[in-house]
């Protein structure tokens, strides 16, 4: 996660914070065949399904989570789904679910929801165990989904609403139908497994930290090159999907970016959907999920128009995004005509969520240091400064800040000894003097969010076995080398029961910030700065993972700590619906207000703008706000794209009080056929009479493409 105005909004409130620290029986259940068991070697083994679903929420007036800038979104660039792959094992009935989606985070408060939800359905079919959802890291996806203070207020819109009932709900339903439709389509199938080497796409953003690493040298590249592809095919022939793993952070969008959308990872998705002619509306198609692993100091070498100067991107956003997502397309589609190795074994899943406060690290994972007992939650000074390719510019609060060298004046390090500057760190003092933690070693505390109560202290480690391959659930942003070791371990104990192949999951089933080795949280970059814990967190999850790994090859069952609380939202505050749409007296709801030019060039961008009304009245979900129409020969009008392609803007806009104006945007491509076209904008208008909600339809003039 991203930190810029957050971070101003920290040193301009440190007196607020200060003055807040004083005061599923089973209805629709396939049983794993009896019949038809086949052998471990047999071709096909697995039950394989795969499953869509949206996700995308209010497509206006709501806030987008990532980069902590309170972004008042305002329309939908790209639509987000819910990527669900449900495989079982034939011979003995287990079965595993994965879930990519194409948000900033997943939290506990989606992830239990979405488990209720299935225990209603299938009863323990689904359950913590074997159901693991992961996100894409996307920052422009929504926000508000989250029950912990700390992700509200980075997930703030314009308004500082950081809760949002209805996306929570959105997000939920999304998760669970994907869920559903991928049990209904369960058949027959085989696995294959893909891997390749892909430099050039990322780069490491926190050099100096990682190169602190004592085994820095052992590896070739400074950050993960590999990239790891499962393949979904039926015994029918029929290719049902694929997962792709490659670590990136998806900020190719800036951080003033206003329409939601998946980012390189979403066009990478839509690309191979393409190519396999998917249809997202049907209950059954081609799934390509893209989603993340060790993003922690990991951004694509492209960057975005706002990043950093050494990180800057083109000022064509769009241009920086597909250049990034089609690396990682192609080298998917290389990967997919290549040969690959065919995952045999049995399907099994560990899960355990473990209370990280209290928390005894065996000295085993503390690198010589003995026993230790993890930190009060807390993120440090450097946390404020933002990372290398996207600093927050606060005066006087830099990378690298640490408890042995943090001065007022900064005469140790010298780095900004300002006047103001020297101010700034007062102001932050004094709120981190709450939660100064001599447990925190390095880390001079800036925020006490755990003393707060402002983040989840009880956190889930997960790994998912399919045959000889295992998946690794993380509930945070692993930098490089600490998914290396995470990774290596897990892959020592499961090595003897036959699995060769492990690959991190990061972002997963919750969020707790960044997973740092002890020698990146000493150095105290934004990375170190941001890992809650302390600097025996990755030893935790190092244990844990061992742990679950263990109860793997033993065939042994884990005991959970505990289980996290689920919040009663009533309790929280949704910012307010859609009181009622209104318009000019001699206006219609569709009319169209700006006409798009007579004739249009490939490469240019057509426009229509319409009298519209609120989105928050119909999310449209699993629909569209947008079609793009192509004239047949015949005279007739043939719907050729909608608000779910990658070329499609759906733009929304208040006007005065209750008025809205939509535009419908079209980038043409350079592939596009000549003819004639129309852009149409479909919604719905709310009667400030009596409520009543009804749909509109407004249509353009036709215009050329030449």
């Amino acid at each position: 996660m991203q930190i810029k105005r957050w971070a101003h909004a920290l040193a301009t409130s440190a007196a607020t914070l200060a003055l807040v620290c004083a005061s599923v029986g089973a209805t629709s259940i396939i049983d794993a065949p009896t019949a038809h068991a086949v052998s471990s070697t047999s071709a096909s083994e697995y039950l394989i399904g795969t499953g869509i679903y949206d996700v995308t929420g209010q497509a206006a007036e709501a806030g987008a989570f990532g980069y902590a800038s309170h972004q008042e979104m305002e329309g939908i660039q790209q639509r987000l789904y819910s990527h669900a792959f449900v495989i079982a094992d034939q011979a003995t009935g287990e079965r595993v679910v994965y879930v990519s989606i194409d948000n900033g985070a997943i939290f506990s408060s989606e992830r239990l929801r979405v488990l209720n939800k299935l225990k209603e359905i299938y009863g323990d079919l689904y359950t913590s165990a074997n159901v693991m959802i992961s996100a894409t890291h996307t920052h422009v996806g929504p926000s508000g989904m989250s029950t912990d203070k700390l992700y509200q207020i980075a997930g703030e819109d314009g308004h500082l609403y950081g809760f949002n009932q209805t996306n929570l709900d959105t997000t939920v339903d999304g998760i669970v139908k994907s869920i559903e439709r991928a049990h209904n389509n369960l058949e027959p199938g085989t696995i294959a497994l893909k891997q390749g080497t892909l430099r050039g796409v990322s780069r490491n953003r926190s050099l100096e930290a990682y190169l602190a690493n004592d085994d820095a040298d052992q590896y070739e590249d400074n950050i993960d090159t590999t990239m790891t592809q499962l393949e979904f095919t039926a015994v029918t022939g029929e290719k049902l999907g694929l997962i792709n793993w490659f670590s990136t952070h998806p900020t190719q969008f800036p951080i003033d970016w206003t329409l939601y959308g998946g980012d390189t990872k979403g066009y990478a998705q839509y690309m191979f959907e393409q190519k396999m002619g998917s249809d997202i509306y049907a209950d059954k198609t081609f799934v390509a999920a893209f989603p993340n692993s060790a993003t922690g100091d990991t951004v694509t070498t492209v960057g975005n128009s706002k990043s950093a100067p050494d990180y800057m991107g083109s000022s064509d956003d769009y241009a920086n995004v597909e250049k990034a997502g089609a690396q990682q397309f192609e080298k998917a589609v290389e990967l997919w005509n290549s040969a690959g190795q065919a995952v045999s074994g049995p399907v099994d899943a560990r899960t355990r969520y473990a209370n990280f406060i209290g928390y005894t690290v065996d000295a085993k994972y503390t690198e010589g240091e003995g026993d230790k007992t993890l930190c009060t939650p807390a993120r440090g000074f450097s946390f404020a400064s933002g990372g290398e390719n996207g600093p927050s510019n606060i005066p006087g609060i830099y990378e690298g800040m640490t408890a042995g060298t943090f001065d007022i004046s900064d005469k140790i390090n010298q780095v900004d000894t300002s006047a103001l500057g020297g101010l700034v760190r007062l102001a932050f003092a004094g709120v981190g003097s709450i939660g100064q933690d001599p447990c925190q070693a390095e880390k001079p505390v800036v925020l006490p969010d755990g003393k707060f109560g402002w983040i989840p202290t009880i956190l889930p480690s997960q790994i998912l076995r399919i045959g000889n391959v295992a998946i690794i659930g993380l509930p945070g942003e692993p930098t490089t080398m600490a998914m290396r070791h995470l990774r290596d371990s897990v892959a020592d104990i499961l090595k003897p029961a036959g699995v060769d192949t492990v690959v991190m999951a990061g972002l997963t089933n919750d969020y707790t910030g960044y997973v740092t080795t002890r020698e990146e949280y000493a150095a105290q970059h934004y990375e170190g700065a941001s890992t809650e814990f302390g600097p025996h967190e990755i030893g935790a999850f190092n244990q844990e993972l061992d742990d679950l790994a263990t109860a793997l090859v033993t065939g042994t069952q884990v005991t959970d700590d505990a289980l996290p609380k689920l919040v009663n939202t009533k309790l929280l505050l949704s910012r307010p619906g859609v009181v009622l749409d209104d318009k000019p007296a001699k206006e219609t709801f569709g009319q169209v207000l700006v006409q798009p030019k007579d004739s249009y060039q490939r490469g240019e961008t057509a426009i229509a703008t319409f009298r519209g009304g609120h989105p928050k009245n119909n999310l449209r979900t699993m629909d569209t706000f947008l079609k793009v129409q192509r004239q047949a020969a015949d005279g007739t009008w043939v719907d050729y794209l909608d608000d779910h392609d990658w070329d499609t803007v759906y733009r929304w806009k208040r006007e005065g009080a209750s008025y809205s104006r939509t535009n419908v945007e079209w980038r043409i491509g350079e592939d596009v056929e000549p003819g004639t076209y129309r852009l149409v904008q479909l919604g719905e208008w709310k009667n400030g009479w009596n409520g009543k909600i009804s749909s509109y339809t407004g249509t353009s003039d036709p215009f050329t493409v030449q």
